[in-house]
């Protein structure tokens, strides 16, 4: 069921047109008067069993003033001005202002203005909201008289709403912090199977549903939102620097690996980029850089092991992150194979290999070893044909 609220009623009031049909008839301000002499009490005569309170109801007030009001000639027609919705749990809500307007004979008239409020868990929620409305605007400008507690009890279509068990998941639903946040919405719905209430009810933006459906359905939404955002960016980031490629000539420094020095502070932006795991990491990776002059800054690939402009690293990582193309462990075996030939790439390979937990079993020279071996087996390779001044061929 549901509750009621209403704010008293305003008055407003319009004289006699130039189109009045009766000009001998008494004003409606004199009429009204007299409807308020002739009306009568109004008792609690309404009874709800089940919450068990008496109330005085919206048809008490139009019993009292119904003959008062045929004698004296005056009659009411409503205009909604107004009105908003929203859900609360299960219920449908409705808010909304309401104008009556009282006429008489000589065609003059007199407003009152209220406000209803009522909800339903179906589609009453709109008249219990104008039974509401009309029985304060009856009340107040008649002056009905009632004892000093009646006008805070509800009518009987308007009794105390009882909370089900899902309302306080509802509530927290509708807060922006929860409703907009993909892994709060998760957690509630951990929440919810613990408390065995997946399969209640609720009132959606799409109406009746079970709360299980509202928060994964709306978990789906936010990711595919999410999704959409950073293919949007990819691309855009593919025409900068498809656009800046065709302006500069190319990204990459030419040089030659063996005397090549990287800078220190733009090759520890590379390799934060190369153990970054979302494109907005490396976005914000890619701030760093810029406020600190060092995009053009030469790097040492962590994607090849060969030298590189750090703009142009970022730009590849920033892409292939939001791709999704390739699995985390696809694309660190590729960057492993790019930079099979390079200590430094190797080493970068292996401290990413340690620092995201990769060790995977993968083929190696006739027999299956965990990638961390591997590298560490080919990075001691290397270091001894570096010294030897020689090269070695293998792949993983």
């Amino acid at each position: 069921m549901a509750s009621a609220i209403e704010a008293p009623a305003s008055t407003t009031a319009e004289g006699q047109t130039s189109h009045t049909l009766f000009q001998g008839a008494p004003s409606v301000y004199e009429l009204m008067s007299r409807v308020m002499r002739d009306v009568r009490d109004v008792g609690k005569n309404g009874e709800n069993k089940s919450q068990n309170y008496r109330f005085r109801g919206v048809d008490d007030a139009i019993g009292a003033l119904a003959q008062p009001l045929r004698d004296h000639g005056v009659f009411m027609t409503p205009e909604v001005l107004d009105f908003k919705t929203e859900l609360r749990g299960r219920m449908n809500a409705v808010m909304m202002r309401v104008a009556f307007h009282f006429y008489g004979p000589a065609g003059d008239h007199v407003t009152a203005i209220t406000m209803g409020e009522a909800s339903d868990v179906a589609d009453k929620a709109s008249n219990k909201a104008m039974s509401a409305a009309l029985k304060y605007a009856l009340v107040h400008t008649f002056m009905i008289p009632v004892d000093s507690k009646s006008l805070d009890d509800g009518d009987r279509d308007h009794p105390e709403g009882q909370r089900s068990p899902a309302d306080a998941y509802m509530e927290r639903l509708r807060k922006p912090m929860v409703w907009n946040n993909v892994n709060a919405l998760t957690a509630m719905h951990a929440e919810v199977k613990a408390d065995g209430l997946l399969g209640e009810t609720v009132y959606g933006p799409d109406g009746a549903t079970t709360l299980e459906t509202l928060i994964v359905g709306r978990g789906k939404q936010l990711r595919a939102e999410a999704e959409e955002r950073e293919a949007r960016k990819a691309r855009e980031a593919a025409e900068v620097a498809a656009q800046v490629a065709a302006e500069t000539g190319g990204g990459t420094v030419v040089v030659d690996p063996e005397c090549f020095q990287p800078h220190p502070d733009g090759q520890d932006f590379a390799n934060q980029a190369a153990l970054a795991t979302s494109r907005e990491a490396v976005e914000n990776v890619r701030g760093l850089t810029q406020g600190q002059d060092l995009a053009n800054a030469g790097v040492l690939a962590p994607d090849s092991g060969q030298p590189d402009v750090l703009g142009a690293y970022l730009e590849r990582r920033a892409a292939e992150l939001a791709s999704g193309s390739e699995s985390e462990f696809e694309a660190f075996m590729r960057r492993v194979r790019n930079g099979w030939g390079s200590i430094a790439a190797t080493r970068m390979a292996l401290e990413e290999a340690r620092q995201k937990g990769i060790n995977d079993v993968v083929p190696f020279e006739g027999d299956h070893l965990q990638i961390q071996d591997v590298l560490e087996i080919r990075l001691k390779a290397l270091k001894e044909k570096a010294a030897e001044g020689g090269q070695e061929q293998g792949a993983a």
